[in-house]
């Protein structure tokens, strides 16, 4: 770590508990010492940190950029409106066209209402399906945020004991453990919350499916956490990747290219129970984001974006793969092709190890890794023949 970012940090650290807003920006949280705790200033799918120095990004700001940073469409659309007013006594006109757009491009929901976290919009979900079924428990799969339905996992004080008897808690893709806690509290679930997609395992569509039968045969909301698989999958997220459509659906992540927007949305039946509830918070209208969003849904509509994000995922891939192959390097990919994994299960014992010396190797390179390898529409095929190269170096220093 450099002499601005050991005293940048020293400065955090006395006002800000971890020194950073989000727990995984955190410089203590899997100990890369090259990776540097401060990002300047970004464009298209490149940062420099306080040195300078320059990286191409496959982190994307924990997902939220899918068109690249500092977009000039998109940016331009935020300025206009800036001129116009951020936030207003009553609603924006703004409100109604985001919502159309997304609603348009998403193609399976009836209604939307927005928030500003991925968190909120996960619990308003839930509180949606509470109300509707008059029901308290609830099947949970995954990482959902921070609130306490959702963090009963977590070495977390603060988060009541009651909850444990009402949270339902099982893996991705483990369909017998589902249809378990279906059989036991089938009656009295008022939701399934589930991640369509565990990034560090395959995809399941029959996991899916399924769930989709016990959840209509009980009655139950099937909830989709698309923070992360919405609009970065393709347009239609989750449901038209698998071909299952839930109930309702949380969004965050890649519905406005990095501007603080989130969104639940869903089939008209389960969000009309917001008519015999109040889910509110202030700055849900800020109309900066909201432009943002319209114009990112426009772009979605205009340009192959996924088409690139998939094709160049799949070199960066195969790329991956041919230089572990290659080199006797023992790791593999998993997932998808726009955010696909590297599995250094293959290492045994030494996996963390060598996930470690990877990655610092990989930084001090100029390559930002990321636990999912993020296509944005930035990237190049040239960013990609860099990032092999630098990966290809790497692998031969370690074996």
């Amino acid at each position: 770590m450099s002499a601005k970012n050991d005293a940048m940090l020293t400065r955090a650290l006395r006002s800000i508990p971890w020194g950073t807003q989000t727990n995984a920006k955190r410089v203590d949280r899997d100990h890369i010492p090259s990776r540097p705790p401060f990002i300047e200033r970004a464009r298209g799918c490149r940062m420099w940190d306080l040195d300078g120095r320059e990286y191409i990004d496959y982190r994307a700001a924990l997902g939220p950029i899918v068109l690249g940073y500092c977009h000039e469409e998109v940016d331009t659309a935020v300025r206009r409106q800036m001129e116009r007013g951020t936030l207003f006594s009553m609603a924006s006109p703004l409100e109604v066209e985001a919502a159309e757009a997304i609603l348009n491009t998403l193609g399976w929901a009836d209604q939307i209402r927005f928030m500003k976290t991925g968190a909120d919009v996960c619990a308003c979900c839930l509180r949606i399906a509470r109300s509707h079924t008059q029901r308290d428990h609830v099947l949970v799969s995954g990482y959902h945020g921070y609130h306490d339905w959702f963090a009963l996992g977590w070495p977390n004080h603060g988060v009541p004991h009651l909850l444990e008897q009402l949270v339902h808690e099982i893996a991705y893709d483990d369909i017998p453990a589902m249809e378990r806690v279906f059989a036991e509290y089938g009656p009295e679930l008022a939701a399934a919350v589930v991640v369509p997609l565990e990034w560090h395992l395959e995809p399941s569509p029959a996991y899916l499916q399924r769930l989709r039968e016990l959840c209509n045969h009980y009655g139950v909301a099937l909830v989709f956490d698309e923070i992360l698989t919405g609009f970065r999958l393709g347009t239609t997220g989750a449901a038209g990747y698998f071909g299952v459509t839930p109930d309702l659906a949380a969004f965050a992540k890649g519905m406005a290219n990095g501007y603080p927007l989130s969104a639940y949305a869903g089939k008209r039946a389960w969000m009309e129970t917001l008519n015999q509830m109040i889910l509110t918070t202030t700055y849900a209208g800020e109309t900066l984001s909201l432009a943002a969003s319209l114009k990112v849904m426009e772009i979605f509509r205009r340009e192959p974006v996924h088409a690139h994000l998939f094709q160049l995922g799949a070199e960066l891939r195969s790329g991956f793969e041919a230089i572990f192959l290659e080199h006797g390097f023992p790791a593999t990919t998993i997932g998808v092709d726009p955010g696909a994994v590297i599995d250094f299960a293959p290492a045994g014992d030494a996996a963390e190890k060598l996930h470690r010396q990877l990655f610092t190797r990989l930084y001090e390179r100029g390559i930002f890794a990321n636990e999912q390898w993020f296509i944005t529409y930035a990237h190049t095929r040239a960013d990609i023949e860099q990032t092999l190269e630098a990966m290809a170096i790497c692998v031969r220093d370690l074996v």
